[in-house]
C-alpha cells in the first residue's frame, strides 16, 4: 500500500533510550575493609564497575614550609586523607551485585563480621551469602541513621578546621577546646579539650569526643593550637 506522506508530519515515534529507573535507596551500610591508604582508589575502581561505595574523607590545606594547617585555603596545599582508614562502606543494594565480587579490584579485603558477644572476626569470603554464619557472628553494618551522624561528623571536621594562628606562648588549661593541626598525626584536625595543662616535657592531656564515645590523648604543645 502507498502512503503519501509530506513534509512536517508526525509519522510516529520512536523510543530512543529506555524509561529511566528510580535511584536505589540503601536500608543498611556495610563495612568492608581495604588497604589502608588505598581507600581513595578501591571507590575509584569500583565506581567504574558501577559498584556503589563510600570512603568518608577529611579534607586539609597545609603550608608546605610549616606543614601545618594553612592559615587560609589558597596558602596551602590541598590533602585528602582517609577519615577511618581501611574501611570502605558499601550499601545494601550492591551485596548481590557480581561486580562487589570481582577479585580484580587490587587492595579490597572482605566484609567485616563481628561477634555479637565481642572478640569479632573478618569474614573469609567476599560474598556474605558464600558464608555460613553462627548464631553469634553478625556482619557489621550501619543504619541509615548511623551513617547520618558519621557523615555529620565527617562534614563537621571538613568545615572550619583552618589554621588561625597566633602570636607568643598559649597557656591552655582544663576545659580549653583546641585543634589538633599535626599533618602527620592519624588525629591530624580534631577538636578536642584540654584535660591536664603543659607539664614540664611540653605536653598536654586533651579528650577527642568525637571518636568511639570519647579518647584521651598526650600531644605536644606544638602539635595544637586554640579553636
Amino acid at each position: 500500500m502507498n502512503m503519501d506522506y509530506y513534509k512536517g508530519q508526525f509519522v510516529g515515534f520512536v523510543q530512543v533510550q529506555q524509561a529511566r529507573l528510580e535511584a536505589p535507596v540503601p536500608r543498611r551500610w556495610y563495612l568492608r575493609q581495604c588497604m589502608p591508604g588505598k581507600d581513595a582508589r578501591v571507590v575509584l575502581r569500583l565506581a567504574t564497575l558501577g559498584v556503589s561505595a563510600w570512603s568518608p574523607t577529611i579534607v586539609r590545606y597545609i603550608d608546605r614550609r610549616t606543614r601545618r594547617v594553612a592559615a587560609k585555603p589558597h596558602l596551602g596545599r590541598r590533602i585528602e586523607t582517609p577519615f577511618l582508614p581501611g574501611l570502605i562502606f558499601v550499601p545494601d543494594f550492591e551485596l548481590h551485585n557480581p561486580a562487589t565480587r570481582d577479585r580484580s579490584v587490587k587492595d579490597l579485603g572482605d566484609y567485616m563480621r563481628l561477634a555479637i558477644s565481642g572478640g569479632g572476626r573478618i569474614a573469609r569470603a567476599s560474598d556474605p551469602d558464600a558464608v555460613v554464619l553462627r548464631d553469634d557472628y553478625q556482619f557489621a553494618t550501619l543504619s541509615v541513621d548511623l551513617m547520618a551522624q558519621l557523615r555529620d561528623i565527617v562534614n563537621a571536621e571538613n568545615g572550619a578546621r583552618i589554621g588561625r594562628g597566633h602570636r607568643g606562648p598559649v597557656k591552655y588549661k582544663p576545659g580549653d577546646k583546641i585543634y589538633i593541626v599535626d599533618g602527620s598525626s592519624q588525629l591530624f584536625a580534631f577538636e578536642a579539650e584540654v584535660k591536664r595543662g603543659v607539664d614540664s616535657k611540653g605536653r598536654l592531656k586533651a579528650f577527642i569526643a568525637a571518636l568511639m564515645g570519647g579518647v584521651s590523648v598526650d600531644l605536644s604543645e606544638t602539635q595544637v593550637e586554640p579553636a
